[in-house]
């Protein structure tokens, strides 16, 4: 059993290449050089490979036997049911903790959905909530290029989460996953070009 720093270290390490595999580095589809990869980070192959494996049942990454490991792809299809189903947890976790209260850590929308995920304490729907959002967030990037900035969004949604109107909550929550789904053909084209 892998000790505390082991450990310390492989979740440090698989922080790092997922960020790098979210900033757009790699296209969906490209392949991830395992050799090159390890020398960048100045890393061994082997928790490396352990990583991409990990990422690998996560569908964030794929495996083709002998050939390496390619960033999944996202065609709209996948990124429209993606939204969905994060949709879906939120709607869950609000209807699990109607008085919800919760720290918001960022800024960010995404940071306050999941603060509202974990509000609900239910665990299964944070296990399903965390693998969405993993995968979500390889087309962050998108979002941001395509639709701006969320924070007066995520302002207006606070202080309808203050007045404690779930009503208006689901409604604007659900307003943020439908512009995203209308746009889950443009987000995939995004992902798609060289940056």
């Amino acid at each position: 059993m892998p000790d505390r720093v082991e450990r310390a270290k492989f979740d440090d390490l698989y922080a790092l290449v997922s960020a790098m595999l979210a900033d757009g580095r790699y296209r969906p589809g490209d392949r991830i050089g395992l050799k090159d990869l390890a020398s960048r980070l100045h890393v061994s192959v082997t928790p490396l490979r352990e990583v991409l494996s990990r990422l690998v049942g996560c569908n964030i990454v794929t495996e083709r036997r002998s050939e390496g490991y390619y960033l999944a792809r996202f065609d709209a299809r996948d990124i429209a049911d993606l939204y969905r189903l994060h949709c879906a947890c939120i709607e869950r976790a609000l209807a699990e903790a109607p008085g919800i209260t919760f720290a918001v850590r960022s800024g960010d929308i995404w940071d306050t959905l999941c603060a509202i995920v974990e509000a609900s304490g239910n665990t299964i729907l944070s296990d399903v909530h965390r693998y969405l959002d993993g995968r979500l967030k390889l087309i962050r990037r998108a979002e941001i290029a395509l639709l701006g900035d969320t924070e007066p969004f995520l302002i207006e949604l606070l202080q309808t989460v203050i007045d404690q109107d779930l009503d208006v909550v689901r409604d604007k929550i659900r307003k943020i996953y439908e512009q995203r789904i209308s746009m889950s053909p443009e987000i995939a084209l995004f992902l798609g070009r060289r940056q």
